[in-house]
């Protein structure tokens, strides 16, 4: 009996730790590049139009280093989850998604209009009207200038 009883705590251990090795993994998961690796944002004639509320917009914050730092604290808290460590869309999580998270540091992305980035943060996929696009939208969560530092700190990042 007491053998069973020790036999029965190694196998609960054992569980216990694979459980604890799983979660670890999925924690982690958005940290590690996906298997197939696709992470290019679409094609800029693919997007829709900037509303013309926004379409004008130009960030004042623009390659100001303490809003950079900001918008850097911001993204790490609030978008690597879809867009990962490296803003580059190659997370798994965010290639699960449909569509799959675009990659921010691409040229396309860059050659965005300030108020077309603005506007997608503001307004997310649901709220710019993008069909299928699950991006939450940010302006009742993010003030006006985190949004707009968000933008400069994209600005700052290099191609990928």
């Amino acid at each position: 009996m007491e053998r069973q009883t020790h036999m029965n705590i190694h196998k609960m251990a054992g569980l216990g730790m694979a459980a604890l090795f799983l979660a670890a993994g999925l924690v982690s998961a958005c940290n590690q590049p996906a298997a197939n690796s696709n992470s290019a944002a679409k094609p800029a004639a693919s997007r829709p139009e900037t509303p013309a509320d926004f379409k004008d917009k130009k960030n004042a914050l623009d390659g100001n280093a303490e809003a950079i730092a900001k918008g850097k604290s911001t993204f790490a808290s609030t978008c690597t989850s879809c867009h990962g460590a490296e803003a580059d869309g190659n997370c798994d999580a965010g290639k699960m998604l449909n569509p799959p998270a675009g990659n921010l540091r691409s040229a396309d992305f860059q050659k965005m209009s300030d108020g077309y980035i603005f506007w997608r943060i503001s307004k997310g996929g649901t709220g710019a009207n993008i069909s299928g696009s699950t991006m939450q939208a940010f302006d009742a969560t993010l003030t006006e200038d985190q949004r707009w530092q968000l933008v400069a700190y994209l600005r700052s990042l290099p191609a990928k």
